[in-house]
């Protein structure tokens, strides 16, 4: 698990079947998500803690059980570039940067979702 950045300002990415961000410098990107699907609870979690107790998302229910996971994956690997404070600490600006990209991805899936039905209805 990486514990520095050589990147300046990595890209974060919305994981939609975890409901959560992981940024490119991690080190769960560059596994295609696999490790970031085992890391889901602890990035779920770390989310929920960047966005605020205020955006409380419904695709954002992280309960007590991803709390514990967080708590362990902290204890086992501290340096995890993916703890630091930043980076689950609330932030209002990138609170609100990540509510307009769980919009976005919701209007997509609804919108995919409607083309299914509508080639469905056709068959």
């Amino acid at each position: 698990m990486p514990t520095k950045s050589e990147m300046v300002n990595p890209k974060m990415e919305y994981e939609t079947m975890s409901g959560a961000f992981i940024w490119e410098d991690e080190g769960l990107w560059d596994t295609h998500h696999h490790f970031a699907w085992t890391f889901r609870h602890v990035i779920h979690h770390r989310t929920k803690l960047v966005m605020g107790p205020q955006n409380n998302i419904e695709s954002l229910s992280s309960g007590n059980f991803d709390k514990q996971v967080f708590e362990l994956a902290k204890k086992y690997y501290p340096d995890w570039i993916g703890f630091d404070e930043p980076r689950c600490s609330y932030n209002p600006k990138l609170a609100e940067r990540m509510i307009r990209i769980i919009k976005v991805a919701n209007w997509r899936i609804d919108k995919l979702m409607k083309k299914i039905k509508t080639i469905a209805k056709t068959m």
